[in-house]
């Protein structure tokens, strides 16, 4: 899997880089500036081009000042613009203009923005290091890059664009770069993979500039899947269809049965070797006769115990909420559940409005849980505004995870999974297709399909999303987003 650190985590691997392994920081300021150069020179035609770089009074700004350096010995002259107050430039930005200056004195080192029209702009302001709303000459450094581009120039981010939150993904409204490309030195940051981060960051490029892997690694509580892992846990030869997985798809009611087939269609497409739906009676026929590999078992108005208890017996992994409804039976049934399951659980949809009303039923059972809740549905869960929620994905989902030990997979644009243990998986892939109505109920059904292949929860929800989500950028190919509906994502899974 692959590293994303926080900015406080990336600086700290920085220190131990330094301090402790004793690479010094013109080093790595080097082979930063070297990183910068090399996606430069893919990305665009340097000679001859006019070049602007915007360097801020930290080691963002010195990693500028070296790539200025880094050009002009390819006799590529860039200018350069440093901003805020010299007194308060951090060291490595102080060595690398010495050197700048020292080696090519030709170069134009300015304090003030020019007025002057550029082919390509580098954004060198803050990196990581912002800590503070964006205001003055740093807001006027923005708006000069955003319109340079509505112009046509060229915009090349180091490390991350300013005006990104490094662990958030959140932007400085109208004060935030808008990038073609992003070089991230030594680690992915939260913030490149976040929306609204990820759509300023641009075409966001991972550089080694000699900070040990093992180092992030130590670091790294969030990851992302390397697209070689996003697979289906593999079949052996010698198997049969309890090898598999049986899951139990509680969901459905009353005129909701396209719920419950898209979530028992989702877990047999992603290789369960039996699904049983449990369902209103109302939603035999049509889901018998839509899915004639299932086998169902039905309730009358309100749950029978034995009936619902020798499901749950039979079963690996039961997936609850798809269309359930809040009815006082599905209540019921949930409650029952929780009480009496001793399979791993996935809740979603009326599973999680109907814990929002008591919280701590989470409590009643023993087994893993994984709640997938949305936006809206967090928010009822936890009380904590939409608005919050999507701002701070990353610490709502460990927190919700941790606070009641289970699995959280908070879907969004970027879904975030979280584990108790404060473990978080970024999926990256997915498509806004996939916004549409049934989507999160095939995503239930592959989830507890890949859970009861007997992989652990916390993976088994990460991968489940993956899948899912590659899924639907397959299907988004063929159909287009636009005419893309829950079913086809089902086609598309592999």
């Amino acid at each position: 899997m692959i590293p994303v650190l926080t900015a406080e985590a990336m600086r700290e691997a920085d220190r131990r880089t330094i301090d402790d392994i004793g690479i010094p920081q013109c080093v790595l300021m080097e082979r930063a500036a070297l990183a910068a150069y090399g996606v430069l020179e893919e990305d665009t035609e340097l000679k001859g081009k006019s070049i602007l770089i915007i360097c801020g009074p930290g080691n963002n700004g010195g990693d500028g000042a070296a790539l200025a350096r880094i050009l002009s010995e390819r006799d590529i002259f860039p200018e350069v613009v440093v901003l805020g107050d010299s007194d308060k430039r951090s060291e490595g930005l102080k060595d690398q203009l010495k050197l700048l200056k020292k080696i090519y004195p030709q170069t134009e080192i300015r304090e003030t923005l020019p007025d002057a029209v550029y082919d390509i702009i580098v954004d060198a302001v803050f990196g990581i290091s912002l800590n503070r709303g964006i205001a003055g000459i740093y807001a006027d450094a923005v708006a000069f890059i955003n319109k340079a581009r509505s112009l046509g120039a060229y915009v090349l981010a180091l490390d991350i664009a300013t005006g990104i939150d490094a662990g958030t993904g959140q932007i400085q409204e109208d004060r935030t770069v808008s990038a073609h490309r992003t070089v991230a030195f030594g680690a992915f940051k939260a913030g490149h993979l976040l929306f609204p981060g990820a759509m300023y960051s641009g075409k966001v490029t991972l550089k080694d500039i000699g900070i040990p892997a093992a180092v992030m690694e130590e670091k790294a509580r969030i990851h992302f899947f390397h697209d070689s892992e996003i697979a289906l846990p593999p079949r052996q030869p010698y198997t049969n269809k309890g090898s598999y997985g049986k899951i139990l798809i509680v969901a459905g009611s009353r005129g909701m049965a396209g719920a419950a087939i898209l979530c028992a269609e989702a877990a047999m497409r992603s290789g369960s070797g039996m699904v049983r739906i449990y369902t209103d009676e109302s939603n035999r026929q049509i889901v018998q006769t839509a899915l004639p590999e299932a086998l169902v078992t039905t309730y009358d108005e309100h749950m029978e115990e034995e009936p619902l208890r020798a499901a749950i017996d039979w079963c690996d992994a039961i997936a609850i909420g798809p269309g359930l409804s809040r009815s006082e039976s599905a209540g019921e049934i949930l409650r029952f559940i929780l009480s009496n399951a001793d399979v791993p659980l996935v809740l979603d949809a009326d599973a999680l409005n109907i814990l929002s009303r008591d919280v701590d039923m989470l409590a009643d059972t023993r087994e893993d849980i994984i709640v997938t809740p949305h936006l809206g549905e967090m928010a009822r869960l936890t009380g904590i505004a939409v608005e919050e929620i999507s701002g701070h994905l990353v610490s709502v989902a460990t927190d919700f995870s941790k606070s009641y030990g289970v699995i959280t997979v908070l879907k969004d644009a970027r879904t975030v999974i979280a584990s108790p243990k404060g473990d978080v998986i970024i999926n990256t892939n997915g498509n806004n297709g996939m916004a549409t109505a049934g989507s999160g109920d095939v995503l239930t059904g592959m989830i507890a399909s890949v859970r009861g292949r007997n992989t652990d929860s916390f993976m088994s929800a990460a991968l489940g999303c993956a899948l899912h989500g590659r899924a639907g950028d397959e299907a988004c190919a063929a159909l287009g987003a636009d005419h893309m509906l829950a079913g086809d994502i089902i086609k598309y899974i592999r």
